[in-house]
């Protein structure tokens, strides 16, 4: 009899992996990066990603959206440290890209699902391309966990 595969949350559950660190991000900046996510021990192999932005007015052109980069620590204990306009020039860190709506003054949360998490400790950094500074406090970037179950 074949097994029936099933979706399989993670027992971390819902994770905060940005917060403070994109209060009052300006525009064309990159946010430092976040503590670290130990995918090592988890060993998930999807997330679904939450972007969370307070109220704000991003421009309307061009197109605002926000990058979110992952850095894994390949050797467990040292990550890649590109600065802000190297890891724009590549997209070997790229984890997504998130359009942002361009209606004035409201609050964004948008989601982004199945993205495929390496097996090791990632952090997470974010590049604000709205064109306007993130709201001074409220935004964040969240994370749920999960795997595939092939046992049903």
């Amino acid at each position: 009899m074949a097994n029936l595969g099933k979706w399989n949350l993670s027992g971390v559950g819902l994770t905060t992996v940005l917060s403070t660190g994109l209060n009052s991000l300006t525009s064309g900046s990159m946010s430092a990066a976040s503590s670290t996510y130990a995918n090592q021990t988890n060993l998930d192999i999807y997330v679904d990603l939450e972007v969370n932005l307070a109220s704000f007015s991003p421009a309307t052109s061009p197109a605002p959206y926000v990058s979110i980069y992952i850095l894994e620590s390949v050797d467990g204990s040292n990550f890649p440290a590109q600065s802000a306009a190297d890891l724009r020039l590549t997209t070997t860190q790229l984890f997504c890209s998130v359009p942002i709506g361009s209606t004035a003054t409201t609050a964004q949360r948008v989601a982004v699902r199945n993205l495929i998490i390496p097996p090791g400790a990632v952090q997470f950094l974010l590049d604000n391309q709205t064109g306007a500074a993130l709201a001074a406090s409220g935004s964040t970037v969240k994370i749920l966990p999960y795997n595939f179950n092939l046992n049903g």
